[in-house]
């Protein structure tokens, strides 16, 4: 499975062109800058980097790193028979393979999450955390190969036409999908409101080929979903992203279980693929006391002792509950969005059930370039309060419930499951204080 919503830190704003390279031609300057880039996320890696070196006619090899790229890039600029003649044309292969020569270099690294996103995908991570864009309203994973549907959105084209968690798709405007290809799929996926995208789909449990012809529109994804389940006082208390909202949406839909007498809470973090760091930290103060420890862990060096405690973020003016909690988690709950889950299952919040989560603990900044594109690159490790490694690893549930048994069934054993126990009370952990019943337990400022 691969999830494409990276969990940053705040992004750095570049400029475009470093000092020293106005005299350099447009490829020429572009593969340079390319370079420096590199070279700067290369330094102070662990084990370095070794390029092997080819003999350029005219050039020389040089002991500076990226000699040989930049050689290339002047031959290129000044040789290349089918290069361009258009100065439009030009300047638009000059920044393909500005880019591509970025990608190359990044994909050395063996780590999909340090990557280069053009103006066109970083805008999409840029939707999710706004929870707004012209689309179908699916969520796509990629799982042992298949593109699945690993959410549908409320009221979306795609709601109203029947498209189910856990459907397959195989072609896109009749075109097969590639599973190598997520981004591009999840681009051609959305688009302008009132276009279509035709889409054909197997249903596992029946096998049986679905044909439809969806017509985008703007969909809005509520961070923060609230519902008290039918017969029942438990409250069902979805969170689809940790993004820019999260947090002041949590806070109004604890007030709400409040007034209506909740006295239980499944928080599902189905399909969570991440967010904020900093939206997960202040999502954990409003169901544990901050003094109980930190949030996580962030690890700044493969180097052991350089774990860095991140705390639980509350102020004495937020909501808070107390109620009894279990948390429901699948292989799509990833990076923020296993955080939570992990703190709250390491201080005996709340039971886990489900799926063993994705494994996304690591840690990108992004660096933000004029024209949109976007350079992340991973800077840490987290680790749970209890120094759980998340990254390759995800979180184990304690009660182990399939997805595919929420397909074969129709329903939803995993929420059923979860209002049983509380219901029953059986096997959940006890709720801690409020923290601000007590003036000892009361959060430093």
């Amino acid at each position: 499975m691969t999830s494409f919503v990276p969990d940053n830190l705040p992004p750095a704003r570049h400029s475009s062109r470093p000092p020293g390279f106005s005299n350099l031609g447009p490829l020429h300057f572009y593969i340079r800058m390319a370079a420096v880039v590199l070279l700067l996320l290369l330094t102070g890696l662990a084990g370095g980097m070794v390029l092997e070196r080819y003999v350029v006619q005219g050039f020389t090899p040089s002991d500076r790193p990226f000699a040989d790229l930049e050689a290339v890039a002047g031959v290129i600029d000044e040789s290349y028979y089918y290069r361009p003649t258009s100065q439009e044309e030009r300047e638009r292969l000059d920044r393909q393979m500005e880019q591509q020569a970025i990608i190359g270099a990044l994909s050395s690294l063996d780590d999909e999450y340090t990557r280069y996103l053009g103006p066109e995908l970083s805008a999409t991570a840029l939707e999710d955390l706004e929870g707004r864009y012209g689309g179908t309203g699916i969520d796509v994973a990629v799982d042992e190969g298949a593109v699945v549907v690993a959410n549908v959105v409320a009221d979306s084209p795609a709601d109203d036409a029947g498209i189910r968690r856990g459907d397959v798709i195989e072609r896109i405007d009749n075109q097969p999908v590639d599973p190598e290809n997520f981004d591009g799929i999840v681009r051609q996926l959305r688009g302008e409101v009132g276009t279509t995208v035709g889409l054909s789909l197997t249903r596992p449990e029946t096998g049986d080929t679905i044909e439809l012809e969806l017509v985008r529109e703007e969909i809005v994804v509520p961070p923060v979903t609230l519902r008290i389940i039918d017969g029942t006082t438990i409250g069902w208390l979805r969170i689809t992203i940790f993004g820019n909202d999260t947090l002041a949406e949590i806070e109004d839909a604890i007030r709400t279980l409040e007034q209506q007498g909740a006295t239980g809470i499944v928080l599902d973090l189905r399909g969570n693929s991440g967010g904020w760091v900093t939206s997960a930290q202040g999502v954990l103060g409003r169901f544990l006391d901050p003094d109980v420890g930190p949030a996580l862990y962030e690890d700044i060096s493969p180097e052991a002792g350089e774990e860095i405690p991140l705390p639980i973020l509350r102020d004495e003016n937020s909501p808070f509950s107390d109620l009894p909690m279990v948390v429901l988690v699948d292989r799509g709950t990833a990076s923020a969005a296993e955080i939570v889950v992990g703190a709250l299952k390491d201080y005996g919040r709340a039971v886990v059930i489900g799926e063993q989560t994705y494994g996304k603990g690591s840690v990108q900044r992004i660096f933000s370039f004029d024209d949109g594109a976007t350079l992340r690159v991973t800077v840490a490790e987290w680790f749970t309060p209890d120094m759980g490694r998340i990254q390759e690893q995800g979180i184990k549930p304690d009660v182990d419930v399939a997805a595919e048994e929420h397909a074969a069934t129709g329903g939803d054993p995993a929420l059923a499951t979860a209002v049983g126990m509380l219901q029953t009370g059986d096997v959940l952990p006890a709720a801690p204080k409020d923290p601000t019943s007590s003036p000892s337990a009361t959060p430093e400022s």
